[in-house]
Protein backbone atom coordinates (compact mmCIF):
# COMPACT_ATOMS: atom_id res chain seq x y z
CA UNK A 1 0.00 0.00 0.00
CA UNK A 2 1.19 3.38 -1.14
CA UNK A 3 1.39 5.25 2.65
CA UNK A 4 1.70 8.86 0.44
CA UNK A 5 -1.30 8.02 -1.40
CA UNK A 6 -3.21 7.02 1.95
CA UNK A 7 -2.07 9.03 4.17
CA UNK A 8 -2.19 12.98 3.24
CA UNK A 9 -5.28 13.86 2.98
CA UNK A 10 -4.22 17.66 2.69
CA UNK A 11 -2.56 16.83 -0.73
CA UNK A 12 -5.97 14.89 -1.79
CA UNK A 13 -8.24 17.50 -0.48
CA UNK A 14 -6.30 20.88 -2.75
CA UNK A 15 -6.32 18.48 -5.96
CA UNK A 16 -10.32 17.61 -5.98
CA UNK A 17 -12.60 20.36 -6.72
CA UNK A 18 -15.22 18.63 -3.90
CA UNK A 19 -12.50 19.74 -1.03
CA UNK A 20 -11.40 23.30 -2.51
CA UNK A 21 -13.71 25.23 -5.05
CA UNK A 22 -15.91 27.14 -3.51
CA UNK A 23 -19.07 25.96 -2.13
CA UNK A 24 -21.78 27.77 -3.85
CA UNK A 25 -21.15 27.19 -7.17
CA UNK A 26 -19.69 23.45 -6.16
CA UNK A 27 -23.11 22.85 -4.76
CA UNK A 28 -25.04 24.66 -7.91
CA UNK A 29 -23.22 22.93 -10.45
CA UNK A 30 -23.71 19.58 -8.51
CA UNK A 31 -27.17 20.04 -8.11
CA UNK A 32 -28.59 21.46 -11.82
CA UNK A 33 -26.82 18.14 -13.35
CA UNK A 34 -28.52 15.76 -11.08
CA UNK A 35 -31.57 18.07 -12.01
CA UNK A 36 -31.03 17.71 -15.39
CA UNK A 37 -31.19 13.89 -14.90
CA UNK A 38 -34.16 14.10 -12.80
CA UNK A 39 -35.69 16.32 -15.30
CA UNK A 40 -35.68 13.61 -17.96
CA UNK A 41 -36.96 11.38 -15.38
CA UNK A 42 -39.93 13.01 -14.21
CA UNK A 43 -40.90 13.81 -18.59
CA UNK A 44 -40.73 9.82 -18.81
CA UNK A 45 -42.59 9.19 -15.98
CA UNK A 46 -45.72 11.98 -17.15
CA UNK A 47 -45.09 10.22 -21.10
CA UNK A 48 -45.73 6.71 -19.38
CA UNK A 49 -49.13 7.96 -17.70
CA UNK A 50 -50.26 9.43 -20.92
CA UNK A 51 -48.86 6.51 -22.87
CA UNK A 52 -50.30 3.60 -20.63
CA UNK A 53 -53.49 5.05 -19.59
CA UNK A 54 -54.47 6.00 -23.40
CA UNK A 55 -52.63 3.03 -25.03
CA UNK A 56 -54.03 0.16 -22.40
CA UNK A 57 -56.55 1.50 -20.70
CA UNK A 58 -57.90 0.67 -17.39
CA UNK A 59 -56.55 -3.00 -17.48
CA UNK A 60 -53.05 -1.16 -18.47
CA UNK A 61 -53.21 1.19 -15.52
CA UNK A 62 -54.06 -1.69 -12.96
CA UNK A 63 -51.50 -3.90 -14.26
CA UNK A 64 -48.90 -1.38 -13.53
CA UNK A 65 -50.91 -0.15 -10.44
CA UNK A 66 -50.67 -3.97 -9.10
CA UNK A 67 -46.79 -4.49 -9.95
CA UNK A 68 -45.79 -0.93 -7.78
CA UNK A 69 -44.64 -2.15 -4.74
CA UNK A 70 -42.26 -3.71 -6.91
CA UNK A 71 -40.94 -1.02 -8.63
CA UNK A 72 -40.31 0.76 -4.90
CA UNK A 73 -38.79 -2.23 -3.62
CA UNK A 74 -36.26 -1.72 -6.43
CA UNK A 75 -35.42 2.01 -5.78
CA UNK A 76 -35.36 1.07 -2.03
CA UNK A 77 -32.29 -1.29 -2.57
CA UNK A 78 -30.43 0.73 -5.56
CA UNK A 79 -30.77 3.46 -2.98
CA UNK A 80 -29.56 1.34 -0.44
CA UNK A 81 -26.51 0.15 -2.39
CA UNK A 82 -25.60 3.21 -3.88
CA UNK A 83 -26.19 5.63 -0.91
CA UNK A 84 -23.87 3.37 1.25
CA UNK A 85 -21.34 2.79 -1.28
CA UNK A 86 -20.79 6.65 -2.27
CA UNK A 87 -21.03 8.12 1.09
CA UNK A 88 -18.77 5.60 2.60
CA UNK A 89 -16.32 6.28 -0.65
CA UNK A 90 -16.56 10.00 -0.39
CA UNK A 91 -15.65 9.93 3.27
CA UNK A 92 -12.45 8.08 2.54
CA UNK A 93 -11.60 10.21 -0.72
CA UNK A 94 -11.56 13.01 2.14
CA UNK A 95 -9.65 11.68 4.08
CA UNK A 96 -6.89 11.02 1.90
CA UNK A 97 -7.60 7.56 1.29
CA UNK A 98 -8.09 6.56 -2.24
CA UNK A 99 -7.04 2.87 -2.29
CA UNK A 100 -9.60 1.89 0.73
CA UNK A 101 -12.05 3.88 -1.32
CA UNK A 102 -11.54 2.02 -4.28
CA UNK A 103 -12.10 -0.84 -2.41
CA UNK A 104 -15.50 -0.32 -0.79
CA UNK A 105 -16.91 0.86 -4.85
CA UNK A 106 -16.01 -2.56 -5.52
CA UNK A 107 -17.26 -4.17 -2.53
CA UNK A 108 -20.36 -2.70 -3.03
CA UNK A 109 -20.31 -3.15 -6.92
CA UNK A 110 -20.53 -6.92 -6.35
CA UNK A 111 -22.85 -6.58 -3.15
CA UNK A 112 -25.51 -4.85 -5.11
CA UNK A 113 -25.42 -7.26 -7.69
CA UNK A 114 -25.67 -10.42 -6.45
CA UNK A 115 -28.36 -9.18 -4.26
CA UNK A 116 -30.16 -7.98 -7.18
CA UNK A 117 -29.32 -11.31 -8.93
CA UNK A 118 -30.65 -13.21 -6.02
CA UNK A 119 -33.94 -11.23 -5.60
CA UNK A 120 -34.96 -10.83 -9.51
CA UNK A 121 -34.29 -14.88 -9.67
CA UNK A 122 -36.67 -15.24 -6.42
CA UNK A 123 -39.22 -12.95 -7.53
CA UNK A 124 -39.52 -14.37 -11.38
CA UNK A 125 -39.39 -18.07 -9.96
CA UNK A 126 -42.70 -17.08 -7.84
CA UNK A 127 -44.13 -14.71 -9.64
CA UNK A 128 -47.45 -16.36 -9.86
CA UNK A 129 -47.64 -16.62 -6.12
CA UNK A 130 -46.05 -12.50 -6.04
CA UNK A 131 -48.65 -12.11 -8.45
CA UNK A 132 -51.51 -12.97 -6.29
CA UNK A 133 -50.01 -10.92 -3.25
CA UNK A 134 -49.58 -8.39 -4.90
CA UNK A 135 -53.29 -8.35 -5.47
CA UNK A 136 -53.79 -8.93 -9.20
CA UNK A 137 -57.41 -9.98 -10.20
CA UNK A 138 -58.50 -13.78 -11.79
CA UNK A 139 -58.88 -11.77 -14.94
CA UNK A 140 -55.17 -9.71 -15.28
CA UNK A 141 -53.43 -12.77 -13.05
CA UNK A 142 -51.78 -14.06 -16.59
CA UNK A 143 -50.56 -10.55 -17.48
CA UNK A 144 -49.50 -9.40 -14.49
CA UNK A 145 -47.26 -13.06 -13.61
CA UNK A 146 -45.53 -12.19 -17.42
CA UNK A 147 -45.13 -8.70 -16.58
CA UNK A 148 -43.40 -9.59 -13.51
CA UNK A 149 -41.01 -12.06 -14.70
CA UNK A 150 -39.98 -9.46 -17.79
CA UNK A 151 -39.49 -6.90 -15.05
CA UNK A 152 -36.44 -8.92 -13.19
CA UNK A 153 -34.86 -9.10 -15.97
CA UNK A 154 -34.10 -5.77 -15.03
CA UNK A 155 -33.68 -5.69 -11.19
CA UNK A 156 -29.59 -6.18 -11.33
CA UNK A 157 -28.90 -3.71 -13.78
CA UNK A 158 -31.16 -1.18 -11.59
CA UNK A 159 -29.03 -2.18 -8.60
CA UNK A 160 -25.76 -1.61 -10.01
CA UNK A 161 -27.12 1.83 -12.02
CA UNK A 162 -27.99 3.57 -8.72
CA UNK A 163 -24.33 2.77 -7.34
CA UNK A 164 -22.89 3.99 -10.91
CA UNK A 165 -25.05 7.23 -11.09
CA UNK A 166 -24.24 8.03 -7.57
CA UNK A 167 -20.62 7.10 -7.85
CA UNK A 168 -19.87 9.37 -11.09
CA UNK A 169 -20.36 11.95 -8.53
CA UNK A 170 -18.24 11.05 -6.20
CA UNK A 171 -15.92 10.96 -8.80
CA UNK A 172 -16.72 14.38 -10.09
CA UNK A 173 -17.92 13.12 -12.96
CA UNK A 174 -22.15 14.47 -12.21
CA UNK A 175 -22.45 14.91 -16.05
CA UNK A 176 -22.49 11.13 -16.60
CA UNK A 177 -25.12 10.81 -14.17
CA UNK A 178 -26.91 12.97 -15.96
CA UNK A 179 -26.19 11.63 -19.56
CA UNK A 180 -27.30 7.99 -17.85
CA UNK A 181 -30.28 9.49 -16.86
CA UNK A 182 -31.20 11.62 -19.85
CA UNK A 183 -30.51 8.48 -22.44
CA UNK A 184 -32.32 5.87 -20.34
CA UNK A 185 -35.51 8.10 -20.36
CA UNK A 186 -35.27 8.87 -24.14
CA UNK A 187 -34.60 5.21 -24.55
CA UNK A 188 -37.14 4.41 -22.48
CA UNK A 189 -40.05 6.25 -23.50
CA UNK A 190 -39.83 5.94 -27.16
CA UNK A 191 -39.45 2.11 -26.39
CA UNK A 192 -42.97 2.56 -24.50
CA UNK A 193 -44.44 4.36 -27.83
CA UNK A 194 -43.34 1.89 -30.19
CA UNK A 195 -44.06 -1.05 -28.11
CA UNK A 196 -47.72 0.12 -27.35
CA UNK A 197 -48.95 1.93 -30.58
CA UNK A 198 -47.25 0.73 -34.10
CA UNK A 199 -45.69 -2.67 -33.02
CA UNK A 200 -48.90 -3.15 -30.12
CA UNK A 201 -47.19 -5.63 -28.04
CA UNK A 202 -48.79 -4.16 -25.33
CA UNK A 203 -48.29 -5.39 -21.63
CA UNK A 204 -44.96 -7.20 -22.93
CA UNK A 205 -43.78 -4.14 -24.10
CA UNK A 206 -44.97 -1.85 -20.70
CA UNK A 207 -42.67 -4.47 -18.92
CA UNK A 208 -39.56 -4.36 -20.49
CA UNK A 209 -39.95 -0.41 -20.37
CA UNK A 210 -40.50 -0.97 -16.27
CA UNK A 211 -37.31 -3.68 -16.61
CA UNK A 212 -34.40 -0.84 -18.61
CA UNK A 213 -36.25 2.75 -17.97
CA UNK A 214 -33.35 2.60 -14.98
CA UNK A 215 -31.67 -0.68 -15.59
CA UNK A 216 -30.18 1.55 -18.74
CA UNK A 217 -27.91 3.11 -16.16
CA UNK A 218 -26.27 -0.16 -15.03
CA UNK A 219 -24.59 0.16 -18.37
CA UNK A 220 -22.62 3.02 -17.68
CA UNK A 221 -20.47 0.83 -15.29
CA UNK A 222 -18.48 0.55 -18.28
CA UNK A 223 -17.36 3.94 -17.56
CA UNK A 224 -15.67 2.25 -14.13
CA UNK A 225 -14.17 -0.49 -16.08
CA UNK A 226 -12.35 1.48 -18.90
CA UNK A 227 -11.54 4.84 -17.56
CA UNK A 228 -8.06 5.75 -16.40
CA UNK A 229 -9.04 9.06 -15.25
CA UNK A 230 -11.39 7.58 -12.87
CA UNK A 231 -10.30 7.00 -8.81
CA UNK A 232 -12.88 3.93 -9.20
CA UNK A 233 -11.28 1.74 -11.74
CA UNK A 234 -12.42 -1.63 -10.73
CA UNK A 235 -8.92 -3.86 -9.72
CA UNK A 236 -10.17 -7.56 -9.28
CA UNK A 237 -8.74 -8.11 -6.12
CA UNK A 238 -10.69 -5.03 -4.52
CA UNK A 239 -13.56 -7.51 -5.42
CA UNK A 240 -12.95 -9.86 -2.23
CA UNK A 241 -15.28 -9.94 0.20
CA UNK A 242 -15.00 -8.05 3.63
CA UNK A 243 -17.15 -8.05 6.30
CA UNK A 244 -16.88 -5.40 7.60
CA UNK A 245 -16.75 -2.83 4.72
CA UNK A 246 -20.55 -4.45 3.84
CA UNK A 247 -21.55 -4.13 7.40
CA UNK A 248 -20.53 -0.51 6.86
CA UNK A 249 -22.56 0.16 3.49
CA UNK A 250 -25.53 -1.33 4.90
CA UNK A 251 -25.55 0.51 8.37
CA UNK A 252 -25.50 3.97 6.14
CA UNK A 253 -28.11 2.79 3.24
CA UNK A 254 -30.53 1.20 5.53
CA UNK A 255 -32.46 4.72 6.84
CA UNK A 256 -33.03 4.90 2.94
CA UNK A 257 -34.65 1.70 2.86
CA UNK A 258 -36.98 3.38 6.52
CA UNK A 259 -37.89 6.40 3.91
CA UNK A 260 -38.92 4.26 1.21
CA UNK A 261 -41.24 2.02 3.53
CA UNK A 262 -42.43 4.57 5.58
CA UNK A 263 -44.04 6.49 2.54
CA UNK A 264 -45.90 3.30 1.66
CA UNK A 265 -47.35 2.85 5.00
CA UNK A 266 -48.42 6.55 4.89
CA UNK A 267 -49.87 6.04 1.53
CA UNK A 268 -51.80 2.50 2.30
CA UNK A 269 -53.44 4.75 5.57
CA UNK A 270 -53.79 8.10 3.58
CA UNK A 271 -55.81 5.77 1.27
CA UNK A 272 -57.54 4.14 3.96
CA UNK A 273 -58.96 6.71 5.77
CA UNK A 274 -59.52 8.73 2.41
CA UNK A 275 -62.26 5.68 1.78
CA UNK A 276 -63.56 5.36 5.02
CA UNK A 277 -64.27 9.00 5.51
CA UNK A 278 -64.36 10.02 1.86
CA UNK A 279 -65.47 8.73 -1.37
CA UNK A 280 -63.37 6.73 -4.13
CA UNK A 281 -63.27 10.09 -5.58
CA UNK A 282 -60.81 11.08 -2.77
CA UNK A 283 -58.63 8.60 -3.44
CA UNK A 284 -58.53 9.09 -7.00
CA UNK A 285 -57.43 13.02 -5.99
CA UNK A 286 -54.86 11.50 -3.52
CA UNK A 287 -53.56 9.53 -6.36
CA UNK A 288 -53.09 12.02 -9.46
CA UNK A 289 -52.18 14.57 -6.29
CA UNK A 290 -49.55 11.70 -5.29
CA UNK A 291 -48.28 9.99 -8.61
CA UNK A 292 -47.77 13.23 -10.40
CA UNK A 293 -48.06 16.64 -8.34
CA UNK A 294 -45.81 16.20 -5.43
CA UNK A 295 -43.38 13.64 -7.44
CA UNK A 296 -42.46 17.30 -9.34
CA UNK A 297 -42.09 18.70 -5.98
CA UNK A 298 -40.07 16.29 -4.84
CA UNK A 299 -37.79 16.61 -7.97
CA UNK A 300 -36.33 19.75 -5.94
CA UNK A 301 -35.30 17.62 -2.56
CA UNK A 302 -33.83 15.19 -5.07
CA UNK A 303 -31.51 17.32 -7.00
CA UNK A 304 -29.95 19.40 -3.77
CA UNK A 305 -29.73 16.03 -1.91
CA UNK A 306 -27.71 14.88 -4.96
CA UNK A 307 -25.60 17.63 -5.14
CA UNK A 308 -25.29 18.17 -1.64
CA UNK A 309 -24.61 14.39 -0.40
CA UNK A 310 -21.29 13.66 -2.18
CA UNK A 311 -19.91 17.75 -1.06
CA UNK A 312 -20.67 16.85 2.52
CA UNK A 313 -18.65 13.33 2.72
CA UNK A 314 -15.71 14.47 1.15
CA UNK A 315 -15.42 17.75 3.49
CA UNK A 316 -16.29 15.48 6.13
CA UNK A 317 -14.23 13.16 6.09
CA UNK A 318 -10.85 15.75 5.42
CA UNK A 319 -12.08 17.69 8.39
CA UNK A 320 -13.28 20.65 6.77
CA UNK A 321 -15.96 21.47 8.99
CA UNK A 322 -16.57 25.28 7.76
CA UNK A 323 -17.48 24.12 4.18
CA UNK A 324 -19.82 21.64 5.71
CA UNK A 325 -21.82 24.27 7.54
CA UNK A 326 -21.80 26.61 4.51
CA UNK A 327 -23.04 23.57 2.35
CA UNK A 328 -26.16 22.96 4.92
CA UNK A 329 -26.93 26.84 4.65
CA UNK A 330 -26.72 27.06 0.88
CA UNK A 331 -28.55 23.61 0.54
CA UNK A 332 -31.18 24.11 2.86
CA UNK A 333 -32.27 27.63 1.25
CA UNK A 334 -31.94 26.53 -2.31
CA UNK A 335 -34.11 23.65 -1.65
CA UNK A 336 -37.07 25.96 0.20
CA UNK A 337 -36.59 28.41 -2.19
CA UNK A 338 -37.38 25.77 -5.20
CA UNK A 339 -39.51 23.79 -3.77
CA UNK A 340 -41.96 26.98 -3.07
CA UNK A 341 -41.13 28.12 -6.45
CA UNK A 342 -42.93 25.38 -7.87
CA UNK A 343 -45.32 24.74 -5.33
CA UNK A 344 -46.44 28.25 -6.66
CA UNK A 345 -46.73 27.09 -9.92
CA UNK A 346 -48.71 24.17 -8.93
CA UNK A 347 -50.85 26.30 -6.76
CA UNK A 348 -51.83 28.53 -9.43
CA UNK A 349 -52.13 26.02 -12.34
CA UNK A 350 -53.88 22.97 -10.14
CA UNK A 351 -57.05 22.64 -12.02
CA UNK A 352 -54.55 22.65 -15.25
CA UNK A 353 -52.11 20.31 -14.54
CA UNK A 354 -54.77 17.81 -13.05
CA UNK A 355 -56.81 18.27 -16.16
CA UNK A 356 -53.64 17.75 -17.72
CA UNK A 357 -53.88 13.67 -16.50
CA UNK A 358 -57.20 13.03 -16.34
CA UNK A 359 -58.86 15.24 -18.97
CA UNK A 360 -60.67 19.11 -19.17
CA UNK A 361 -64.16 17.24 -18.81
CA UNK A 362 -63.26 14.84 -15.98
CA UNK A 363 -65.37 15.80 -12.43
CA UNK A 364 -61.79 14.88 -10.54
CA UNK A 365 -60.68 18.09 -11.57
CA UNK A 366 -62.37 20.61 -9.78
CA UNK A 367 -61.97 18.06 -6.29
CA UNK A 368 -58.36 17.42 -6.95
CA UNK A 369 -57.45 20.79 -8.25
CA UNK A 370 -58.47 21.76 -4.82
CA UNK A 371 -57.06 19.59 -2.71
CA UNK A 372 -53.89 19.66 -4.30
CA UNK A 373 -53.45 23.52 -3.03
CA UNK A 374 -53.54 22.37 0.58
CA UNK A 375 -51.01 19.66 0.01
CA UNK A 376 -48.35 21.31 -1.37
CA UNK A 377 -48.86 24.57 0.98
CA UNK A 378 -46.29 23.18 3.17
CA UNK A 379 -44.26 20.91 1.22
CA UNK A 380 -41.01 23.17 1.47
CA UNK A 381 -41.29 22.63 5.11
CA UNK A 382 -41.45 19.12 4.94
CA UNK A 383 -39.60 18.58 2.11
CA UNK A 384 -36.24 19.84 4.09
CA UNK A 385 -36.31 16.13 6.27
CA UNK A 386 -35.68 14.62 3.64
CA UNK A 387 -33.03 17.32 2.53
CA UNK A 388 -31.46 16.72 6.06
CA UNK A 389 -31.85 13.54 6.39
CA UNK A 390 -29.44 12.56 3.02
CA UNK A 391 -26.94 15.31 4.61
CA UNK A 392 -26.80 13.36 7.93
CA UNK A 393 -26.49 9.97 6.14
CA UNK A 394 -23.73 11.49 4.19
CA UNK A 395 -21.65 12.27 7.65
CA UNK A 396 -22.51 8.63 9.17
CA UNK A 397 -25.03 10.27 11.88
CA UNK A 398 -27.24 7.42 11.10
CA UNK A 399 -30.18 8.14 14.00
CA UNK A 400 -30.70 11.56 13.20
CA UNK A 401 -30.95 10.63 9.41
CA UNK A 402 -32.88 7.59 10.56
CA UNK A 403 -35.60 10.15 12.53
CA UNK A 404 -35.67 12.79 10.01
CA UNK A 405 -35.93 10.31 6.91
CA UNK A 406 -39.18 8.94 8.75
CA UNK A 407 -40.80 11.93 10.94
CA UNK A 408 -42.84 13.38 8.00
CA UNK A 409 -44.86 10.43 7.47
CA UNK A 410 -44.46 7.97 9.95
CA UNK A 411 -43.77 10.23 13.93
CA UNK A 412 -46.19 12.99 12.49
CA UNK A 413 -48.01 11.71 9.21
CA UNK A 414 -50.20 8.99 10.69
CA UNK A 415 -50.76 10.18 14.08
CA UNK A 416 -52.00 13.42 12.42
CA UNK A 417 -54.59 11.24 10.00
CA UNK A 418 -55.76 9.64 12.81
CA UNK A 419 -56.96 12.51 14.61
CA UNK A 420 -57.13 15.05 12.28
CA UNK A 421 -60.35 12.73 10.62
CA UNK A 422 -61.83 11.70 13.92
CA UNK A 423 -62.16 15.66 14.59
CA UNK A 424 -62.96 17.38 10.71
CA UNK A 425 -63.75 14.10 8.93
CA UNK A 426 -62.35 13.84 4.84
CA UNK A 427 -61.65 17.50 5.64
CA UNK A 428 -59.24 16.55 8.21
CA UNK A 429 -57.81 13.80 6.51
CA UNK A 430 -56.56 16.14 3.92
CA UNK A 431 -55.33 18.89 6.32
CA UNK A 432 -53.34 16.31 8.41
CA UNK A 433 -50.26 16.76 5.12
CA UNK A 434 -49.27 20.29 6.08
CA UNK A 435 -49.78 19.88 9.60
CA UNK A 436 -47.17 17.12 9.35
CA UNK A 437 -45.04 19.24 6.98
CA UNK A 438 -44.97 22.17 9.87
CA UNK A 439 -43.66 19.54 12.51
CA UNK A 440 -41.28 17.95 10.40
CA UNK A 441 -40.20 21.38 9.57
CA UNK A 442 -39.57 22.08 13.45
CA UNK A 443 -37.76 19.04 13.85
CA UNK A 444 -35.09 19.82 11.32
CA UNK A 445 -34.52 22.70 12.19
CA UNK A 446 -33.27 21.88 15.83
CA UNK A 447 -31.85 19.08 14.56
CA UNK A 448 -29.90 20.99 12.39
CA UNK A 449 -28.95 24.14 14.74
CA UNK A 450 -27.83 21.37 16.71
CA UNK A 451 -25.87 19.84 13.87
CA UNK A 452 -23.99 23.62 13.24
CA UNK A 453 -23.04 23.88 16.64
CA UNK A 454 -21.52 20.54 16.55
CA UNK A 455 -19.00 21.31 13.77
CA UNK A 456 -18.30 24.39 15.19
CA UNK A 457 -16.75 22.98 18.49
CA UNK A 458 -14.72 20.33 15.80
CA UNK A 459 -13.76 23.63 13.47
CA UNK A 460 -12.22 25.19 16.46
CA UNK A 461 -10.03 22.03 17.96
CA UNK A 462 -8.96 21.33 14.43
CA UNK A 463 -7.75 25.07 14.31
Amino acid sequence: MDSSTENDPLEEVNGSELGHKEITPLFARYTMLTFAGLAAQAVMVVIEGLVIGRGLGSNGLATVGIIMPLEYLMLALGGFFAIGTSTLCAMRLGEGKEKEARRIFGQGSWYSIIVGLTVAILIAVFASQVATLLGATPQLHSEVTTFIRIFMIGYPFCMIGHVTVYMVRVDERPDIATWAMSSSAIIAALWLYLSVFPLHIGFIGAAFYYAFSIGIWGFFFVYFIFSRKSKFQIHWSDLKMDKKIILAISKIGFPFMLIQASSTVFTMVLNNFLGKYGTQMDIAAFSVINSYIIYILMLITQATSGGQQPIASYNYGANLFGRVIKLIKVSLIANIVGIYILASLCFVFSNQIVAFFVGSGSSLVEMAGGYSKIVVSCAALGLTANLMSGYFQAVERILESTILGICRYLIFGIPAIFIMAHWLGVTGVWFSQPVSDVLAFLLTMWLTVREIGRLKKFEKKSN
